[in-house]
């Protein structure tokens, strides 16, 4: 299940200028596994991968062996989002209805969201927790407390869930952060508790500040805007890494912004690391190794398109380079 090739696909400051890298490896996911989404990295290099459409999650281990470790059930029905509480033995989880269920009749309803949480040793359900006023909970972040942080899609907000609560908590809203037809999409905690989300629909990225006194939310400028911002990480230097979801031009991306959280009185510069990926929805990051899934679901939501599935899916792997001299950012591909 491990596809390799060598083909240029990565680097600096702008896209134009786009350099070759060396090799590109992809892990291939079974057939029958459709539109990977959430994905999440245990320090014994097991990779946990769910689906949009699915409430399967995929246990990818070192070695390529891939097993499920969640079946799925009626109360989760996809896993667009994964994160790991690896000190606490929780696998978080968001499972939106995206593509709903189509009845006889032709109509097509969606089940309410929700979050879970499942045990990471025995893959028991630990918790459901619904999405408060329809919301539509699309990606996570979890806190040092195990607490867990989630985008609304559908209003502007930003969901808290402290550690043994039973309800999710607005932390944040505002108006701001509000796009059409597609709000909030990625969400990166900093170790700081600064919190980075984006809009999808909007392009836009924004900083939300903790304080006694709320949250304080701030526009992000950027050279240029991010066409569907989607998952997002802050890498061990600090700098934050984004998925460019590019539904219209279909150029997915890998992006870098260094000092996202610093003042500047320039627009921060935006690094493309890989492009020439087909929906790029999530990733995982480790020491200097990146995992992204590609869902290619672009076709879904391109009229005309939607019945064109594609045969096979995959996770992409990166790994960052280890001078911290070059001025050019790049990836490569590492084989298995």
């Amino acid at each position: 299940m491990l596809l390799s090739n060598t083909r240029a696909i990565a680097s600096p400051l702008t896209i134009a200028s786009l350099t070759p890298a060396r090799e590109e490896t992809r892990i291939g996911l079974p057939n029958g596994f459709q539109y990977p989404n959430g994905i999440a990295r245990a320090s014994d290099g097991t990779l946990y991968v769910g689906s949009v459409t699915s409430g399967k999650i995929l246990q990818v281990r070192p070695n390529g062996r891939i097993e499920t470790f969640f079946p799925g059930n009626n109360e989760i029905f996809a896993a667009n989002s994964l994160r790991l509480d690896e000190q606490r033995g929780i696998l978080w989880g968001a499972s939106s209805d995206f593509l709903g269920v189509r009845g006889a009749d032709g109509k097509v309803t969606r089940r309410p969201h929700r979050i879970f949480a499942l045990d990471i040793r025995t893959g028991k359900v630990l918790r459901v927790v619904l999405m408060p006023d329809g919301g539509f909970g699309n990606d996570m972040a979890i806190d040092p407390k195990g607490g867990v942080y989630l985008t609304d899609s559908n209003r502007p907000r930003i969901y808290y869930l402290a550690p043994g609560a039973k309800q999710l908590q607005v932390w944040a809203e505002d108006d701001r952060l509000r796009s059409q037809p597609v709000g909030l999409a990625g969400i990166a905690r900093a170790a700081n508790g600064i919190v980075v989300v984006g809009l999808f629909s909007g392009g836009r990225l924004f900083k939300v500040t903790p304080s006694p006194q709320g949250t304080q939310v701030d526009a992000i400028s950027l050279q240029r805007s991010i066409e569907n911002p989607d998952g997002m990480v802050f890498a061990p230097d600090g700098s934050l890494l984004v998925l460019e979801g590019a539904i219209a031009s279909g150029n997915g991306r890998l992006l870098c912004i260094r000092d996202i959280l610093t003042p500047a009185s320039q627009p921060k510069a935006i690094e493309v690391l890989a492009d020439k990926m087909e929906s790029p929805v999530n990733l995982t990051v480790a020491d200097r190794q990146i995992w992204v899934t590609e869902s290619r679901i672009r076709h879904r939501l391109i009229p005309g398109k939607e019945t064109a599935i594609p045969d096979r899916f995959f996770i992409r792997r990166f790994t960052l380079p280890s001078s911290k001299t070059t001025k050019t950012s790049w990836l490569r591909f590492d084989p298995p």
